[in-house]
């Protein structure tokens, strides 16, 4: 008796598509590669530019939190989970190279002097007490590595040359060394002692993996899987099963996140707190009512960010709120200003409380504030956050 085959349909991306201009369309996405997005479903196709699209979003996607002991920052601003670390040394003209192996099993191999900085050890071993202050502020033409050397922590200032399987290596006052790969608690790499790469022209899309992973880039195809190049040269192949969700920037949607404002901070309790792009204070993202956000700005009370729009955008758009990660006396007040015109003020905002939609006309103007303020609670609770923050050209 023969066998009986059974044919197994191809991976596709099946989700809800939104378009700049606000309108939803559930369907099949499939991206070719001159840059047309075809959403198609039981009504018929519809094509659209990849630049005219905000999100998509797979309907069936199941997001996991995905324990790693690895974390890789790059020079082009991602910070990526990674399940191990291991490298290539510099050979035949070719520079040295990071290797990271992702949740999702996708192994990314990068040049060395993209990264930013590593971390490894995870919850087995302590973040290293200057890591966090190191990592804002490197210095300038010095790695600096931290170890664990008999059960004590070590922090050097060296020129890292290669990672292998086995060791890093270095270089310290002249002389080379090499120490365990094992006991590498983390690197920095020194502000000149890498370089950014080129950034991948608009429109750039953030691809987020059902693992965690979130990898930014020009979006190359959508199909039976999804390919995306890194500002780092590295082309990435996703299967479709780990997809979660894209969102696009283009020059016609620009995340707030990715523009660069004038900031006005007055002290509260004789301290000024940090603002965030795309995180609150609490950590990564937006918690808004139970709902989480990938992007956006985080403020506190006493914070005015003006940007600068020229004159291109027509709308803006975000969704406000206080972090569930905020204070229980969270109370604050969200202010919208075009071309110093105020356009907005919400009622008083507090933690659980449903948040907004806003959607402000621009019409062209030069300039975007926001800013939030304190409302009867002068709380150090009020983790003000305007999710998903973007302007659009129409």
């Amino acid at each position: 008796m023969g066998a009986l085959l059974t044919a197994v349909a191809p991976a596709q991306a099946i989700g809800t598509a939104r378009t700049i201009e606000g309108k939803s369309v559930t369907g099949t996405l499939v991206v070719a590669e001159d840059g047309t997005a075809t959403i198609t479903n039981e009504a018929g196709a519809t094509k659209i530019e990849v630049a005219e699209l905000a999100s998509f979003v797979r309907t069936d996607a199941k997001p996991r939190k995905v324990q790693v002991e690895c974390r890789v920052w790059l020079r082009s601003g991602s910070e990526l989970p990674a399940k191990r670390l291991l490298g290539r040394p510099a050979a035949d003209g070719k520079p040295a190279l990071l290797i990271a192996l992702l949740p999702s099993g996708i192994e990314l191999v990068l040049p060395l002097s993209t990264v930013r900085a590593i971390r490894q050890g995870g919850l087995m071993r302590p973040q290293p007490n200057l890591f966090a202050a190191d990592l804002e502020a490197p210095p300038a033409n010095n790695d600096l590595i931290y170890v664990v050397r008999d059960g004590q922590a070590q922090r050097s200032a060296v020129t890292v040359t290669a990672i292998t399987d086995k060791v890093v290596d270095f270089e310290l006052r002249g002389n080379a060394y090499d120490f365990d790969l094992k006991g590498l608690a983390a690197v920095v790499f020194g502000a000149n002692t890498g370089f950014p790469p080129d950034r991948q022209p608009r429109p750039r899309t953030i691809v987020s993996l059902t693992t965690g992973e979130r990898i930014e880039g020009k979006l190359l195809s959508v199909g039976e899987s999804l390919r995306c190049r890194l500002d780092e040269g590295f082309v990435v192949d996703v299967p479709m099963r780990n997809l979660h969700k894209l969102e696009v920037s283009s020059d016609k949607l620009v995340w707030l996140s990715e523009l660069r404002p004038k900031v006005v901070q007055t002290p509260a309790f004789d301290r000024v707190w940090p603002w965030h792009t795309d995180r609150s204070i609490a950590g990564p993202g937006f918690d808004l009512r139970g709902r989480h956000y990938e992007r956006g700005i985080g403020l506190v009370p006493h914070t005015r960010l003006t940007y600068d729009l020229a004159g291109r955008f027509d709308i803006f758009e975000a969704t406000i709120g206080i972090d569930d990660r905020g204070g229980p006396e969270a109370h604050a007040i969200f202010r919208v200003f075009v071309d110093g015109k105020l356009v907005f003020e919400s009622q008083p905002m507090t933690r659980g409380k449903k948040p907004e939609d806003l959607r402000v006309a621009l019409n062209k103007a030069k300039s975007l504030v926001i800013e939030v303020d304190f409302g009867k609670n002068y709380d150090l609770g009020d983790f003000c956050a305007f999710a998903d923050a973007r302007v659009v050209q129409q």
